[in-house]
């Protein structure tokens, strides 16, 4: 699944004074570890380091009696595994795009500090698992193209004078589709044309992934410094191959607000 590319939605924040909507751009750094299973190569549970880079954007939609938000997202992630006797090495390279819809929630009783969002987006979701010492099937292919359901809460404090937001993005794939062999299929079988069953509907009884986010944005200058945690679990099963895929990431990043210096048509 993926990746985790989730924007905030400031679908609550105001218009700026050229009557437009500020787009929120957040650039972020990822470290951490990873746990990847894929039958399809090796019955080793394989572990290691991960590191990512992640990108998104989100803008407010020029309805604000909607409370809309369209974000966008890009993610980057390699990891470095070894099997549990450390004689082999595994490589993950992963990119994710999503893009989201969201509406902001105005839920009676709730304090004016703490912000809610839900919707719902697409995600195109691939890579490939590399594993150099299988000579006849070294690469396990991933591909997912699918609908995603997410949310956002946000709430902020203030810590000494400085406005601290606090952040949980969640987003899990929902229904699409998933590419996986057959057990012992090669690649280069279905590049002579064995093509059968190779797509998958994916659902949450095969296909099972989420990506939560939970960190703190820390106001620096006329940015915000985000500091957080992200979990993001993928798991598939299909043709008799089982991948599970599980990683634990620091994030360090830089939000910052961009206001629109178009004016709009009336």
């Amino acid at each position: 699944m993926a990746t985790g590319i989730n924007a905030e939605a400031q679908v609550t924040a105001p218009q700026d004074s050229t009557g437009g909507w500020p787009l929120t751009a957040t650039y972020s750094l990822e470290a951490g570890a990873e746990r990847a299973f894929n039958t399809y190569l090796s019955p080793l549970l394989q572990k290691g380091g991960s590191f990512a880079l992640d990108g998104s954007w989100t803008r407010g939609c020029a309805a604000p009696r909607h409370r809309l938000a369209l974000s966008f997202g890009a993610r980057y992630r390699m990891g470095f595994l070894r099997n549990p006797a450390r004689n082999a090495s595994m490589t993950d390279i992963n990119l994710a795009l999503q893009c989201d819809l969201q509406r902001s929630l105005k839920l009676p009783g709730t304090h004016p500090s703490l912000k809610l969002a839900a919707g719902a987006g697409l995600l195109v979701d691939g890579g490939i698992l590399y594993l150099p010492g299988n000579s006849n099937n070294p690469v396990a292919a991933r591909l997912y193209a699918g609908l995603t359901l997410n949310g956002t809460a946000s709430y902020d404090i203030r810590v000494r004078g400085h406005l601290i937001r606090l952040i949980d993005e969640i987003c899990m794939p929902t229904l699409g589709i998933f590419f996986s062999p057959h057990f012992g299929q090669s690649y280069y079988e279905i590049y002579l044309g064995e093509h059968s069953g190779l797509a998958h509907c994916g659902w949450w009884g095969n296909h099972f992934g989420i990506d939560n986010l939970v960190a703190a944005e820390i106001p620096v200058c006329s940015a915000r410094l985000r500091l957080g945690y992200r979990l993001q679990i993928t798991n598939s099963r299909a043709s008799h191959i089982d991948s599970r895929i599980t990683c634990h990431s620091f994030v360090l990043g830089i939000t910052t607000d961009w206001l629109n210096i178009t004016r709009r048509h009336e």
